[in-house]
C-alpha cells in the first residue's frame, strides 16, 4: 500500500559511454563555421569603417529676424485660440 521513497535510486546506474565520433565531427564542423563567420564579420567591419564618410560641417543660414510686431501678433492669436478652446470645453462641461 505504501511506496518506498527513492525506489528509482535503487536501480543500477548506467556507466558512462564514450562520445561517439559523429559528435566529435559535429563540434569540429561548428568550430570551422564559426571561424569563417567571424572572419566574414571582421572583413565587413573593416569595410564599414573605411566607407564611413567624413563629417561635413554644414553652415546653416542665420535665422531670419522677425520684427517685434509680428511676434506680438502671433502671440496674441495663439492666446485667442487657446481662450476659444477653453470656452468650448467649459460649454461641454466635461
Amino acid at each position: 500500500m505504501f511506496k518506498v521513497a527513492g525506489a528509482r535510486s535503487l536501480k543500477a546506474k548506467n556507466k558512462a559511454k564514450a562520445v561517439s565520433t559523429q559528435l566529435k565531427k559535429l563540434t569540429e564542423v561548428t568550430k570551422q563555421k564559426t571561424a569563417e563567420v567571424d572572419q566574414l564579420l571582421n572583413d565587413l567591419q573593416e569595410t564599414v569603417r573605411q566607407a564611413q564618410p567624413q563629417k561635413i560641417e554644414k553652415k546653416l543660414p542665420p535665422p531670419a529676424k522677425e520684427d517685434r510686431n509680428s511676434r506680438i501678433q502671433q502671440y496674441n492669436t495663439t492666446e485667442e485660440n487657446s481662450a476659444e478652446a477653453l470656452d468650448k470645453l467649459n460649454k461641454m462641461e466635461v
